[in-house]
């Protein structure tokens, strides 16, 4: 019997090429669409729904730390087949198609929980309490219009442009999932990067043996405040590893402007915050960053989702085309509905669907966005949930710009509900969070579709399993974000959710007046010079929000993954076999170190509330001194690269064929 996907399956699978893909009207599916095979099984639901609220848990651990999340997708595939694997050991036996559905249902959590730390966390800055209740209508709402207004779009999307959009994770995952039933290996891969994760963090968080933040501020002649530095976590390093050198070194580049640029001219020009005057220069820098440049990052997202939404037009157009196709039961459409491959929900659920969440955004008590901020979320959400399915076609989940989508959208909202009188930015948040929880969740189903579309699946089967799973993920979603906020405090240290922060403060700026305008223009102006020059304009924008501490572990992870596929490219063969390969072991074990810190985040703070250890600091420290820290931390970082990069490198560097 095998155990895990085999080397030469996985090199298989990979290198398919695309004169393959297109010898035929399409890909040629796993599961054949005039086969039936079991799916959407109480088996496979259960299963996910596990699943979903613990990498819901962990997404919202990681977003609110770095401001990032990434893509649940793969490690969820390799998770829910080594579930599958035990249960085949034990007798019982499941399908490629239910392992797919465990997959769909683990990433809707995921996927949720990007769009609910953006937005909805941003009250707590505003010093207002999170309400689970509400964060679990709003949740349920967002995520369900992501779903309905995905399905239009799928058929265009996922099947006409399968050449053009490749869907990176959603195509992984098919891969990954062909290779086998039984998932052992991967589990393996992921386990490691969980244990080292979650050991590291204990010793770092739990007792105080080393720091993991090295940071300093300077001056260069007349210059004062140059602030340059990391917190080297390994969930930080594990997202640089996975979205690679490339975005990764984009959103290092914002940092250097905002830390390196910005940060220096605005001190040494006298623009220091009043409180911040007499303190140090490091801590001058982060003031000057959270007062004015942080409004610099927001503007270069305004423009940058207005611009991705004019890029996106031609698609939206197309979109609505296939739609109303679908409304009046073309031939073509009613020929395609009689394939299992290409069922989708009905159009009318779509239309009746987004119509009863538009009422349920007016009339449920703990939303009510009012009658003008129900329209502006329902049709924002439509464009953006265009947007998303498009661009994680090309980037990936992980790259989804949904705080952009959000910023564009706050923007909008507060304009237009000013002038009706609204001064509560709360509702602006909560109109906003809709948008982003729908385009957040969109990008999801698009991947998981796409997943599906090459594996044979059923997408009304997929389609109401995103649904279950949302709605699950969003009862949890209000629990989760109340405990992080009560062990942590949201906005700390420790869980900064600089997302979230930018969101309050533009819905506050924008009603009351206050906000800083001229930085807002400054960012805009950015954005359309890298426009200009054919340059992301988000992962740069995402750079000047974050800390620049946050910023260069990113990028580490980046350097880390150019260094591993620069080592194995020499020792490749001519098809690309053995980098495939690493990348496979390299995106599994990252994904493991992301889950264990998230998963120690989740017991340090348990610690807190339960008042077991120190009240403040770490729960049972060592008592070694600060210098002692600081070199025990780089040998720890030294060691947390070199279990990495032995544990992606070790076993055969060539492939038998």
């Amino acid at each position: 019997m095998s155990h895990g996907p085999s080397e030469d399956t996985i090199a298989s699978n990979d290198s398919r090429t695309a004169n393959e893909q297109t010898a035929r009207d399409g890909p040629s599916p796993t599961v054949p669409a005039g086969k039936s095979v079991t799916e959407l099984t109480i088996k496979a639901v259960l299963i996910g729904l596990a699943l979903n609220v613990v990498l819901l848990t962990a997404n919202m651990y990681l977003g609110m730390r770095s401001g990032m999340t990434i893509s649940a997708s793969i490690p969820a595939a390799v998770i829910s087949m080594g579930v599958f694997y035990a249960l085949r050991n034990a007798g019982i036996g499941g399908t490629i198609l239910e392992n797919n559905i465990v997959q769909t249902m683990t990433s809707a959590g995921e996927a949720l929980a990007a769009g609910v730390i953006f937005t909805i966390a941003g009250v707590t800055f505003l010093d207002q309490p999170i309400d689970i209740a509400g964060t679990a209508a709003v949740a349920v709402l967002g995520g369900l219009l992501g779903i309905l207004f995905m399905i239009p779009m799928r058929r265009y999307l996922i099947v006409d442009k399968h050449e053009e959009l490749p869907y990176p994770e959603g195509t992984a995952c098919a891969d990954v999932l062909e290779a086998g039933s039984q998932g052992e290996g991967g589990v393996k891969l992921i386990s490691l990067g969980f244990f080292v994760s979650f050991v590291y963090m204990w010793l770092a968080s739990g007792m105080a043996a080393f720091k993991t933040t090295i940071q300093t501020a300077f001056s260069a002649g007349q210059t004062r405040g140059f602030a340059i530095g990391g917190d080297f976590t390994p969930a930080l390093i594990g997202v640089g590893y996975i979205i690679g050198p490339k975005i990764a070194g984009y959103v290092f580049g914002g940092g250097l402007i905002a830390w390196m640029m910005l940060i220096p001219l605005l001190i040494t020009g006298g623009f220091v915050p009043e409180a911040a005057a007499d303190a140090t220069l490091m801590t001058q820098a982060n003031a000057v960053w959270d007062e004015y440049i942080r409004y610099v990052g927001a503007g270069a997202m305004i423009v940058g989702g207005f611009y991705a939404i004019l890029s996106m037009s031609g698609t939206i157009r197309d979109a609505l085309a296939t739609a109303m196709a679908d409304l009046r039961g073309s031939a073509t459409t009613a020929t395609e509905q009689q394939r299992r491959t290409q069922r989708d929900l009905p159009m009318k659920l779509v239309v009746i669907g987004a119509a009863v969440i538009a009422l349920a955004l007016v009339a449920i008590p703990q939303v009510q966005v009012g009658l003008l901020g129900g329209v502006i979320a329902v049709v924002a959400a439509f464009l953006f949930v265009a947007v998303s399915a498009y661009l994680v076609g090309v980037v990936g989940s992980s790259s989804n710009p949904v705080s952009g989508m959000a910023v564009a959208t706050i923007l909008i909202a507060a304009l237009a509900l000013k002038s009706t009188g609204v001064t509560d930015p709360v509702v602006v948040l909560v109109t906003a969070s809709v948008v982003a929880i729908a385009a957040a969740v969109a990008g999801d189903t698009s991947q998981d579709l796409k997943t599906g579309y090459l594996l044979g699946a059923t997408p009304r089967n997929q389609q109401i399993a995103q649904m279950i799973g949302i709605a699950i993920s969003a009862l949890f979603a209000g629990w989760v974000l109340s405990f992080f906020h009560q062990a942590y405090g949201i906005g700390s240290e420790t869980i900064p959710a600089p997302q979230a922060g930018m969101m309050a403060l533009i819905s506050e700026g924008v009603l009351t007046g206050t906000a800083q305008w001229g930085m807002i223009l400054i960012g805009a102006v950015f954005a359309i010079v890298l426009i200009l020059m054919d340059v992301p304009v988000l992962p740069f924008a995402v750079g000047i929000y974050l800390p620049i501490t946050l910023a260069t572990p990113i990028f580490l992870g980046g350097l880390l993954r150019a260094g591993i596929d620069w080592y194995v490219a020499r020792n490749d063969d001519e098809d690309g076999t053995v980098e495939e390969h690493t990348t496979y072991r390299g995106r599994i074990i990252a994904a493991g170190l992301i889950t264990g810190e998230a998963i120690m985040g989740i017991v340090i703070g348990a610690l807190y509330i339960l008042e077991i250890g120190a009240a403040s600091g770490a729960p049972f420290p060592l008592g070694f001194g600060a210098e002692t820290q600081t070199i025990l931390g780089v040998v720890a970082l030294v060691a947390l690269v070199g279990i990495f990069t032995v544990g992606v490198l070790r076993g055969p560097q060539t492939v038998d064929t």
